[in-house]
């Protein structure tokens, strides 16, 4: 009888250790819930700023490459430090599809601008030899040539432009020219 009631006292010290176990494991697993929704949507906040910033610094598509590959590698930060949050996995998916197509859009309209700066230049450019060619033809020395191409403000602006076209990297036009 002694035995059995031993047996049965330290059952039921197991039994309420094991509830209070189960409790303290509830109450923590509740707050890291709440405390993880809470650094959850700062850490997006902070990712949508850093997204808009980087995106506003982006003034060639090759910047754009390089802040988009910052951008991921927080994101992946962010899915190592959130992956025990199951919910969160499908929120960071769609927010790195929306962040690379926040990015590819503007590297579009990057190069959609600078294409058509450089054409724009080209055409100019194209005018000034047309106009060029009409006063070579015009002259009948060679020295007088020479002397035009040397010193005349059009050719240097023709040079200039090739140096634009340069720098904007439509190294294609610049030869033609």
């Amino acid at each position: 009888t002694q035995t059995t009631q031993i047996i049965d006292d330290i059952s039921t010290i197991y039994s309420t250790l094991n509830q209070v176990r189960a409790t303290l494991k509830n109450r923590r697993r509740e707050l890291a819930k709440s405390e993880g929704v809470a650094q959850f949507g700062a850490q997006m906040k902070l990712l949508n700023q850093a997204v808009i910033n980087y995106i506003d610094l982006c003034d060639s598509p090759d910047k754009c490459e390089e802040y988009l590959s910052t951008m991921m590698v927080q994101l992946e930060d962010l899915e190592g430090r959130f992956a025990d949050f199951d919910e969160y996995i499908e929120q960071l998916a769609e927010k790195r599809d929306e962040i690379y197509n926040a990015f590819e859009s503007r590297k579009l309209q990057l190069v959609e601008q600078r294409n058509r700066r450089s054409g724009a230049l080209m055409q100019s450019a194209e005018r000034i030899l047309t106009s060029i060619r009409h006063r070579i033809e015009a002259m009948e020395a060679i020295n007088e040539i020479n002397g035009y191409l040397a010193g005349d403000l059009m050719i240097e602006k023709v040079r200039d432009t090739i140096t634009q076209l340069t720098e904007l990297g439509d190294s294609v036009k610049a030869d033609d020219l």
